[in-house]
């Protein structure tokens, strides 16, 4: 006797049955074929830093391959993508900063009253621009050709890049200035100590914009992925996104302990961290912690690639950079 099988049933052991094979074929694939990391951490390339200084500062230059980093009075332009020093030049004096981006083929390297270019196709400094006042931070407008400084008396100074002339912003005092950071649409945001506050400014007219309290010293003020600038507090262990046009402070990513540098993906969808007592500490955006590892020490400095391709990794413990790869 034929018996018919319900189309309801039918269905059901259809169900059962594409479930099991999609289970075995995960089990085949999925054991050897690990998923790819949507952010750079496995190790590419390490430079030894010994015989040059200790890294403190890295940036990677917007438009180029190349990262500029600080090590004592010494400065090395590093291929990131062979992994190797295309120079080092001693400039003779403790290099403060290094400016966030580039303008027109040239990063700028900030000691004392002293700006200097530095070519990025041939990799040496060209004669610096003279301030006449001591310094602390530099960040560069690229799309202005203009660079702004904060000045050790408490004053804000743009330095024409074109021409090599400064002049001072009227009006415009930050006591205890800790940090500067340009954005798009002529924006420049300043870590005022004194304080305790981010303000964002309009250089056009230099009106606020608006401004975010802080419950501590501005470890590090730095332009984000597009459209945001970061910060890290003393007080707040997260990475800040604050909103460039508005001044609003839009979310933060939350570490186990209060950062001491950071860097975050362009994409917003992964921050790196130096956790004191932790190591490297790597964040997806949902606050889940994909990484932390102690292979670096504790980095003075991060900084990720424009393409977010490559990772870049100051380790003084280790007098060394690492260039990481997805």
């Amino acid at each position: 006797m034929n018996r018919r099988i319900s189309p309801y049933l039918r269905l059901l052991m259809s169900v059962i049955i594409s479930a099991w094979m999609l289970f075995s074929l995960s089990c085949i694939f999925g054991a050897g074929e690990p998923s790819i990391p949507g952010y750079p951490i496995e190790i590419d390339a390490e430079i030894p830093f010994s015989s040059i200084g200790s890294p403190s500062i890295c940036k990677c230059m917007f438009d180029y391959d190349i990262a500029l980093v600080a090590a004592g009075t010494s400065l090395a332009v590093v291929d990131i993508v062979n992994g190797e020093n295309e120079a080092v030049i001693d400039l003779g004096v403790e290099i403060d900063d290094i400016a966030d981006s580039d303008v027109d083929g040239f990063g700028y390297v900030l000691t004392g009253s002293l700006l200097y270019p530095v070519n990025l196709s041939g990799a040496f400094l060209e004669d610096p621009i003279d301030i006449l006042i001591g310094c602390s931070f530099v960040s560069v407008y690229s799309e202005g050709d203009a660079a702004w400084v904060s000045m050790d008396n408490d004053s804000i100074g743009m330095v024409d890049l074109a021409t090599g002339e400064v002049s001072v912003v009227q009006n415009i005092s930050v006591g205890d200035c800790q940090g500067i950071a340009s954005a798009q649409n002529s924006l420049l945001y300043i870590a005022d100590g004194s304080n305790s506050l981010i303000a964002g400014y309009d250089t056009d007219t230099w009106t606020e914009i608006g401004r975010v309290s802080v419950p501590g010293d501005v470890y590090d003020l730095f332009p984000g992925p597009s459209g945001y600038i970061c910060a890290i507090v003393d007080g707040s262990n997260e990475l800040w996104f604050i909103k460039s046009e508005s001044c609003v402070l839009y979310k933060m990513i939350t570490f186990p302990v209060i950062p001491t540098a950071a860097a975050s993906m362009p994409d917003c969808s992964f921050a790196y961290a130096s956790c004191p007592g932790i190591g490297m500490v790597i964040v997806a955006e949902s606050g889940q912690i994909e990484t932390r590892t102690m292979d670096f020490g504790l980095p003075s400095s991060i900084d990720i690639s424009n393409d977010g391709n490559r990772a870049i990794i100051c380790s003084p413990d280790n007098e060394a950079v690492y260039i990481l790869v997805k």
